[in-house]
């Protein structure tokens, strides 16, 4: 079998765990990968690669995502999402949201977040942080737009449209830096990749 399967990632599983449920229902023996991975604490569409499909994975992965982020204000965390260390900031309610916003459309160089897979010499990053390390790495990615749907202090939901491997946790951070509160990346759901906007449920 030779295809590509948009499914919903639920909050609580990881990407492997999809596809360990998806072989254990299917029985499917083929060869089988995914097209980018999304974080336990975030869910939406994750596409399964099956077959000689798994071959398109550079090609796949540079599809635009479309996310729905929340991001909460006046906090900020270690691993810039809501499973590390939260540390309070702020009492700030900033009112310039869409402008702040527009300084991160367009192609940016973005910093990658230490609690993340990228390698440094080889080692995971997320290795190095756990050390107390710190290595600066950034990245050229790009923001084709930011939706602003809704804002009530000390939450945003942004919708976002981005080329793969943006970081929506470093957009939060530095969305957060921007308005003198901090933030972090509360929820996230990927509604899109690329043509693909509708998704299987197997869990």
């Amino acid at each position: 079998m030779d295809k590509i399967i948009p499914v919903f990632k639920p909050v609580g599983f990881s990407t492997y765990d999809l596809i360990r449920v998806f072989k254990t229902k299917t029985n499917y023996k083929g060869k089988i990968g995914h097209a980018g991975t999304l974080d336990p604490f975030a869910c939406g569409m994750v596409l399964l690669l099956l077959g000689k499909e798994t071959k398109k994975f550079e090609e796949i992965k540079k599809l635009e995502k479309v996310y729905l982020a929340g991001i909460k204000l006046g906090s900020v965390s270690n691993t810039g999402d809501p499973e590390g260390k939260i540390q309070e900031l702020s009492q700030k309610k900033p009112k310039n949201i869409e402008k702040a916003l527009s300084f991160f459309t367009g192609e940016i160089e973005q910093e990658i977040p230490m609690f993340s897979a990228s390698k440094h010499k080889g080692v995971p990053l997320y290795k190095l942080a756990r050390k107390g390390k710190q290595i600066r790495k950034t990245k050229k990615v790009n923001i084709r737009k930011i939706e602003l749907l809704k804002y009530k202090y000390p939450f945003l939901c942004l919708r976002v449209f981005c080329s793969g491997g943006t970081y929506i946790r470093q957009l939060a951070k530095d969305i957060g830096e921007k308005l003198g509160t901090g933030a972090y990346l509360f929820s996230l759901y990927r509604e899109r990749i690329g043509g693909f906007d509708k998704m299987e449920k197997i869990v």
